[in-house]
């Protein structure tokens, strides 16, 4: 009777595990289902992120000290200060949006050299379906409020890459341990900004680090004071037909503290200039003077 009872007891555990095997074995698929059907509605991002992609009014703030008014359909991925971070959750209500409110980062696509956002059905259409190649369309990033780095940002961004340039001494030391920061300044500038091309070898393909898929070439302009005013840096691609990028750091000041990353394709470095006046131009138009704004019809109470 006790050898019944204990294979019996044996048998009930076994067929538990086998249980717990197939539920595990279910769950794999189904979690994977809602993770796609989830990805579908709200991209594959937190869903507090997700729904601040596109904003139902036009946005307004305090963007690096400067009062805005941004059209609805140029801001994108709008953050304020103290907004949750990647996969946290707000604490408390979502506050309602003034002139005073902080903006801390949101992007902008743009048609260059008009400056076109996606205003409506048909550019949208020309933004989705215009080949790589050929794109005019840019996209502007934008960092300010409590995540602002501080002034002369562009200044450190650029040491920290080229600071091995004015050290001649420790070149060869530097380059054989980090082969991908060897930068030397080029004797002829482009399109008015200074070139900056390694000059190591990479060591995984035994070729000049400047064929590097991996490597960016960097080209800076700097202001009548000597200060850079312009970080751009440009790769390559390894993708056939692919399109090489750039992404050209910029500033709005005096007017306002604010970070600025431009990304374009390669071939319109040439205009690299009318691009950073299009978008300092477009930034500056957005300002505004609060008192003589009707608010009522801008402000955004989210549901709670």
């Amino acid at each position: 009777m006790t050898e019944s009872l204990q294979n019996n007891k044996y048998h009930f555990g076994k067929c538990l595990r086998c249980l717990a095997v197939v539920i595990i074995i279910l769950a794999i698929p189904i979690a994977y289902l809602a993770w796609m059907v989830s990805a579908r509605i709200v991209g594959f991002q937190p869903p507090e992120m997700a729904f601040a992609q596109y904003t139902p009014k036009d946005v307004i703030g305090d963007l690096g000290g400067m009062k805005v008014r941004i059209p609805r359909h140029y801001a994108e991925y709008v953050e304020y200060d103290g907004d949750p971070g990647f996969g946290e959750k707000r604490k408390g209500p979502r506050p309602e949006r003034t002139f005073d409110s902080r903006l801390k980062s949101f992007g902008i696509s743009v048609r260059f050299p008009d400056m076109k956002g996606l205003e409506n059905a048909q550019i949208r259409e020309e933004y989705r379906r215009q080949p790589l190649q050929e794109k005019m369309w840019i996209r502007i990033s934008i960092n300010a409020g409590e995540i602002y780095p501080g002034d002369g940002f562009l200044d450190r961004r650029t040491n920290s890459v080229l600071f091995n340039a004015y050290s001649p001494e420790s070149k060869d030391d530097w380059r054989h341990g980090h082969w991908n920061y060897a930068y030397e300044r080029m004797p002829e500038d482009e399109y008015g900004l200074e070139v900056w091309h390694l000059t190591s070898i990479d060591p995984y393909t035994g070729k000049p680090a400047i064929e590097s898929y991996y490597t960016k070439d960097i080209y800076i302009h700097r202001d009548p004071s000597g200060n850079v005013d312009a970080h751009i840096r440009c790769g390559r691609t390894y993708v056939p037909g692919g399109v090489a990028s750039c992404v050209m750091g910029m500033n709005l000041a005096p007017k306002a503290q604010v970070v600025v990353n431009v990304r374009f394709r390669r071939g319109l470095l040439p205009e690299w200039k009318e691009m950073q006046q299009s978008v300092r131009d477009l930034l500056l138009s957005f300002e505004v003077n609060p008192s003589s704004v009707s608010t009522e019809a801008l402000r955004i109470v989210p549901k709670q």
